[in-house]
């Protein structure tokens, strides 16, 4: 296989090369690949996880050092193009909140429904929940790191522009993608459009249960932040601390912590639970290496 990607490929991106020739510069710095190998592989891997196995074999610098993480993205379009990708997943994510935004913007060629719709298609084929998820998500966060805040905030932003409906099926984006999410973004369009002493209700039931996983747990707490319900976040948030610490979850301890600890600083506490706050920040700091 003599065709080969040129140097200019990062600045071009991989669309306009032949598959022969994506495939050549594989084998060329040590990746021995052809189609019918990738398709068989590809059934059991997302692209970034094909890419770590390259990892040890691939020899390419430079220009060349980051080829194999692009090159399976583009194979993945090209010879599994039914698969979904985080990539996929992402962009429709990102169209979402193109097309959200628009409509908050009340500008004419906002299609959020339309957006739903190919969405819903593309969620349909997504790997069921558990380690294969798991994968897909861990991959897929990083593509949308730079939306990440305009994406958490839309279904609340909807809701109080009197989008019930829009904002509650963006919820269930979010709910569909995180499951600890699940009820939690719900109970946000819920609070804003008629229901808050209700979803303010499900929130504090779900942060309080001991049964419940750390994780989904503090999405209910953070719910109730964003609803400004910071009496009911510090009664609570020691308790969910402690859940998360018992599962050894230190970067979510650690994230807890400081949420109490940015609380206390805002509106005060008595000194008994000031203390209460400063020993579990002191507590997630020895194992996370944070400072106050």
């Amino acid at each position: 296989m003599s065709a080969r990607v040129d140097k200019q490929w990062k600045d071009k991106g991989l669309t306009g090369y032949s598959t022969e020739a994506i495939l050549g510069t594989l084998s060329h710095y040590g990746v021995a690949m052809d189609e019918a190998g990738f398709k068989s592989t590809a059934g059991e891997k997302f692209p970034l996880e094909l890419a770590i196995d390259w990892k040890p074999k691939w020899k390419g610098t430079g220009q060349f050092a980051t080829f194999p993480y692009a090159a399976a993205n583009e194979l993945f379009s090209r010879l599994v193009p039914e698969k979904p990708t985080p990539m996929k997943g992402a962009t429709q994510v990102i169209e979402l909140i193109a097309h959200a935004l628009k409509l908050i913007g009340a500008q004419p060629d906002a299609d959020l429904t339309g957006a739903f719709g190919r969405w819903d298609a593309m969620v349909a084929q997504l790997p069921p929940k558990g380690d294969r998820r798991d994968a897909f998500l861990r991959e897929f966060v990083t593509f949308i790191e730079t939306w990440a805040k305009t994406f958490n905030e839309l279904p609340e932003r909807l809701a109080r522009a009197g989008k019930k409906d829009e904002a509650l099926r963006f919820a269930l984006v979010h709910e569909t993608l995180f499951a600890d999410r699940e009820g939690c973004m719900t109970a946000l369009v819920r609070a804003h459009t008629g229901e808050r002493e209700a979803a303010i209700a499900d929130l504090v039931k779900w942060a309080s249960e001991a049964a419940r996983d750390p994780y989904a747990r503090y999405s209910a707490l953070d719910a109730l932040v964003q609803l400004d319900e910071a009496t009911q976040v510090k009664a609570l948030g020691l308790g969910v601390f402690d859940a998360a610490a018992e599962a050894k979850s230190w970067g979510l301890a650690d994230s807890i912590a400081h949420l109490l600890g940015h609380l206390v600083q805002q509106g005060g506490a008595d000194p008994a639970y000031i203390r209460e706050v400063r020993a579990r920040l002191d507590r997630a700091h020895q194992h996370t290496g944070g400072h106050h």
